[in-house]
């Protein structure tokens, strides 16, 4: 056996956890998050409802509550997403076109 193996045993085990906040909650938020985002924007929902569910649990049900805030902070998740998508003259049109309808 390779000494760097020797002693792998004294390790505890790691595991990754594909779901780690996978919760009843957690996916009734999403789901209802996802409706209302899509009113706001069709075409990226599933994105930016994912990127929304990162932030703190306060700020996302304040914004669950206000739309005006929904859509304020979908418009920062589009600039992202802009920056993001590679930068084609396809997906460069495309996001100009979900910019100017916010």
């Amino acid at each position: 056996m390779h000494p760097i193996f020797s002693n792998i045993s004294c390790y505890p085990p790691f595991r990754i956890d594909p779901f780690p906040k996978l919760t009843v909650s957690n996916l009734m938020i999403g789901e209802f998050l996802y409706r209302l985002v899509e009113q706001v924007e069709p075409f990226f929902t599933a994105k930016i409802t994912g990127m929304l569910l990162e932030i703190d649990r306060t700020e996302l049900l304040r914004l669950m509550e206000s739309p005006r805030a929904l859509r304020e902070k979908v418009k920062e998740a589009i600039e992202v997403l802009r920056d993001w998508i590679p930068q084609t003259e396809a997906y460069k049109l495309q996001a100009s076109m979900l910019l100017h309808k916010l």
